[in-house]
């Protein structure tokens, strides 16, 4: 079989040897094998911020490309480790909420508890699963068929709350869920939610209740220093300000609540 390619996803950062560590034990196991990084920057046991990245790159990779997600607050602990096959790729991390958002688009799984240990890096050390569990698997997976050999069938996963949209009387109200390095702030309101369509003179956008954000179709054509909306390439409503940080300007961050309200004046 082809080698499938392996995404990495953490929140290691680049500083130390945790990346090289992992990259290196899936190459020992499978000296072919494709690698590509998602992010290693994410928040220091975010899992929410995890799921969020994740389900944003999902459907953007090669067919039965590997996921492996270690943002994994609970390592050590008998947090559960799992491995979950949808229809376009598997799923590699631990039981804490962090599949959550992709799972809720996903309409046939099969997971599995990941108990094997002959898939393992020996010995296992309490602190770098990612290293001696999740990457051996993910090594061994990308150029295997160990799916079912690697624990129980498990039927349901620990969730964590999404942050979803709200539709209301006269629009949409939603919140401030992530915060990109350019301190762009990336809501919760998709595109599809609108009724209307996103005409500018028929719709209004507030931040915190109070505060008028205008629509622009693009960076290029905001006035500099201005914070305005427009809708990113994975079509989720964005506050930006021009060639600034909308997080820094505006003191914006995760929770800030953003509506959306048809017509003039409301």
């Amino acid at each position: 079989m082809a080698s499938r390619p392996i995404a990495l996803l953490t929140d290691f950062g680049v500083k130390d040897h945790y990346v090289g560590s992992i990259k290196g034990v899936i190459l020992r196991i499978n000296p072919n094998a494709v690698i590509f990084d998602i992010t290693h920057e994410v928040r220091p046991q975010q899992v929410n911020e995890a799921a969020f990245i994740l389900n944003s790159v999902y459907r953007y990779v090669p067919k039965e490309t590997i996921f492996v997600v270690v943002v994994d607050p609970g390592v050590g602990s008998k947090r559960k480790a799992v491995c979950i096959k949808t229809q376009n790729a598997f799923l590699i991390g631990p039981d804490n909420g962090v599949f959550t958002h992709v799972l809720s688009n996903e309409k046939k799984v099969e997971m599995r508890l990941i108990t094997n240990d002959r898939y393992f890096v020996k010995p296992v050390s309490s602190t770098f699963h990612g290293r001696d569990i999740f990457a051996a698997v993910a090594g061994h997976l990308s150029c295997r068929d160990i799916f079912k050999s690697l624990g129980p069938k498990v039927a349901k996963l620990r969730q964590i709350h999404l942050l979803k949209a709200v539709h209301q009387k006269n629009g949409v109200r939603g919140q401030v869920v992530y915060i990109d390095r350019f301190g762009n702030a990336i809501t919760n309101i998709r595109y599809d939610m609108l009724s209307h369509g996103p005409l500018s003179e028929r719709l209004r956008i507030t931040l915190r209740n109070n505060f008028r954000v205008e629509e622009r179709p693009f960076f290029g054509v905001a006035r500099s220093g201005e914070l305005f909306a427009l809708w990113n390439s994975n079509q989720y409503l964005e506050l930006a300000v021009k060639n600034d940080s909308a997080e820094q300007k505006f003191k914006i961050k995760v929770g800030d609540l953003v509506c959306l309200n048809y017509g003039k004046d409301h």
